[in-house]
């Protein structure tokens, strides 16, 4: 069977490149080695959960070098292999796919710490639902390609593979940025600073959803029209790079956040990697109280405000002790 090249390892080696570019911003840039140089004291966990999407990143591209090699070089002009899916590239995806669950597990649970106890078990459960569901339909995805392994026989795991995995990786990330919005978006209040913090959190929480959603239905949209082709690889190199980049920027971003430091008209420097709000009161407390109670909580918020750094990312921001659960 004739293969045409431009449309399948043309496709593959233009992702190959585009990921290699990423992969070197995941590991010097702004990411991997500055997040250790910056912030020694983060939690060992944390730490090794850098470590652990470092390494599976590294395997990944080496993977994919390897499947560019086997096509380009070592089996060039041999039809008879070139219609067929090597081990090392259906491999790559797998990886790919543990490292987008490992990136929204770790969101889910930074959620689950900004939302008050009575709601928390459930809403952080219904988007590990999803999460879980996005990693059964995503191995699921990988082993069936591993079984049909020739390319034109990839368009028959369509609908009960490939587009389910597309389908709840979307709403994965739809539903971890819904919730970092509104539990962010709870935390405004009268003092300016805190609400110039809360809109750049949402904003970073917005654009990841937003970035990896779309190259996600890209992907299918992809393999749905024409499996038989490699663009739909080229783009899940690239994903599984904005999932690593998406915890790497979240966390490198503190660094920044902090620079904004800000002295209010009674000598408070807030300083913004975390503003511990135990002066304001949840929103039920103050319809309870009345307004004249929360004149009052507005009024000395900027003395009872203080600053207290904790690790764990951009939406760590907003340590609270009351609003800060929704």
């Amino acid at each position: 069977m004739a293969v045409d090249i431009h449309d399948t390892f043309g496709a593959g080696f233009i992702g190959g490149m585009v990921t290699a570019i990423l992969y070197g911003i995941t590991t010097l840039q702004v990411q991997t080695y500055l997040y250790y140089v910056y912030y020694p004291k983060d939690t060992n966990g944390l730490k090794v959960l850098v470590a652990f999407i470092w390494v599976i990143d590294t395997l990944h591209v080496s993977l994919m070098c390897h499947a560019l090699y086997y096509y380009l070089v070592s089996n060039f002009g041999d039809p008879n292999n070139l219609g067929t899916g090597v081990w090392s590239l259906f491999t790559s995806l797998g990886l790919n796919l543990c490292m987008a669950v490992l990136v929204q597990t770790y969101f889910a649970f930074r959620i689950s710490h900004l939302t008050r106890s009575n709601i928390r078990w459930w809403l952080t459960s219904f988007i590990m639902v999803f999460v879980v569901a996005h990693f059964a339909f995503g191995l699921e995805t990988v082993i069936l390609m591993f079984i049909k392994k020739d390319f034109s026989a990839l368009s028959q795991i369509t609908l009960y593979a490939a587009t389910p995995f597309a389908i709840t990786a979307v709403l994965s990330d739809v539903l971890i940025a819904a919730s970092l919005c509104v539990l962010l978006h709870g935390n405004r209040s009268p003092i300016i600073e805190t609400n110039a913090l809360v809109n750049t959190l949402i904003v970073y929480a917005i654009n990841r959803c937003l970035l990896t959603s779309v190259v996600a239905v890209a992907e299918v949209i992809a393999f749905s029209i024409n499996p038989g082709s490699l663009w739909f690889i080229a783009i899940d190199f690239v994903i599984g790079k904005l999932y690593a980049n998406s915890l790497l920027a979240s966390l490198n971003s503190r660094s920044a956040l902090r620079g904004r430091n800000h002295t209010h008209d009674e000598g408070t420097s807030f300083r913004v990697n975390t503003i511990n709000l135990t002066g304001l009161q949840s929103s039920s407390d103050r319809d309870s109280t009345g307004g004249t109670q929360s004149k009052t909580t507005a009024s000395t918020i900027s003395a009872r405000a203080r600053v207290k750094p904790v690790p764990g990312g951009d939406i760590d921001q907003l340590e609270t002790g009351n609003l800060g659960e929704v």
